[in-house]
């Protein structure tokens, strides 16, 4: 699918240069059942727009249903009603690229094929970041996996579908832009995508003598759920601390409230949790042999799930916890835990959102004396109604 133009005409040749386009959408579960296109439809007559119902998604295919037929009034099941009439800026030509569809097609998925001619606006406003309607070019086509996948970085897609009992697993993060639906009633994870945990730095003991105890911070938050901080029974360490000894986990941040929350969702760098501290590795050195014993490591922080399409629905379930922080005993007697990693950040930026759905973006858990990771956070950002 081409990008959006603002107006689709050749100047050197002083005609219009319009493309055909297709677009998948959902039409609103509540009042108004209103799809807004991409761009705006050349108005003419014959009408030159088209729409369909997709049944089902199998198979990686969609399985279409029966035409519907367009009216220029209030439509019934099986019809839609076109925006002809606004006239924007004194011109018959352009419109608002509205469609509207009758309450009983609420929740159906419509594909919609038509003449475009460009946008009346760009897609900026003060109120918001410009990003946040930045849906991609969909120069990775339709996203209809059949069976568990892993993805990474940033996707633009047409639209989506990830049907019941497939797992979208995230290495890292994913940035997926989307043009039309984006459906999920099956599982997108990214638990322990984000910052991970600390290095393991080495204890030696030199003839009894304790030299240098404390292991290292995980990776720090940005943006989501800190780490925990790792711990041991022994009061000579075996901490995840600081560059200035301070005894803590991997997050630059102490706890997630409103205000940061809310700088998550402005900005538009990588986010996730942070990584638990890790323990440091106890090693032996006696009469020339080593032994080197191993401590606990600390959890990665769960990694970033980001959507911004036109219409979201999850039904599913989007996962992006920080991984647990394991527990070690060593020299027989001194327990060792890493801290918890950080859960993730689950951000959806969508017109018109017909379900959030669930989401778990909770801490791992800390090993022996190692502390839980802090809760990252999910939010659906509805421009259609904020």
């Amino acid at each position: 699918m081409a990008n959006p133009s603002n107006y689709r005409y050749d100047a050197y040749s002083d005609i219009p240069s319009n493309i055909m386009l297709t677009e998948r959408h959902l039409v609103p579960a509540i009042s108004p059942y209103i799809v807004t296109l991409t761009e705006v439809p050349v108005k003419s007559a014959p009408s030159t727009t088209s729409a369909r119902y997709i049944n089902d998604i199998s198979g990686g295919s969609a399985v279409y249903g029966e035409s519907l037929t367009e009216v220029s009034a209030t439509p019934v099941a099986g019809q839609y009603y076109p925006d002809y009439h606004t006239n924007a800026d004194n011109n018959e030509n352009w419109n608002t690229g509205q469609i509207l569809f009758a309450a009983a097609d609420a929740g159906k998925i419509v594909e919609i094929t038509y003449l475009a001619k460009g946008t009346l606006t760009g897609v900026t406003s003060a109120a918001y970041p410009s990003w946040w309607r930045d849906r991609g070019d969909g120069s990775d086509g339709d996203f209809y996996p059949t069976g568990n996948v892993t993805i990474s970085g940033r996707k633009n897609y047409r639209s989506v579908y990830i049907p019941a009992g497939v797992t979208v697993s995230v290495s890292g993060f994913i940035d997926i832009r989307c043009q039309g639906m984006f459906i999920n009633e099956g599982t997108i994870n990214a638990s322990g995508g984000g910052g991970l945990a600390g290095q393991q730095v080495k204890i030696r003991k030199l003839y009894g003598a304790s030299i240098g105890v404390n292991g290292n911070p995980g990776e720090p938050a940005i943006g989501g759920g800190a780490g925990g901080a790792a711990g041991s029974s022994s009061d000579s360490g075996y901490y995840g601390v600081s560059s200035s000894g301070v005894k803590l986990g991997g997050s630059r941040i102490g706890s997630l409230d409103a205000a940061g929350i809310l700088a998550g969702c402005y900005s538009e760098e990588i986010l996730g949790g942070g990584g638990g501290s890790s323990p440091g590795v106890y090693s032996i050195s006696e009469e020339g042999s080593t032994e080197t014993l191993s401590g606990a490591v600390g959890g990665n922080g769960g990694g970033m799930i980001r959507i911004v399409a036109k219409s979201h629905k999850n039904i599913g379930s989007y996962i992006s916890t920080g991984l647990n922080g394991t527990s070690v005993t060593v020299d027989s007697a001194i327990q060792t835990g890493g801290g918890g990693g950080g859960g993730g950040v689950i951000l959806v930026v969508c017109e018109r959102n017909l379900s959030s759905g669930t989401a778990s973006v909770g801490g791992g858990a800390g090993g022996s004396y190692g502390g839980s990771g802090g809760a990252g956070w999910y939010r659906v950002i509805e421009l259609g109604v904020n």
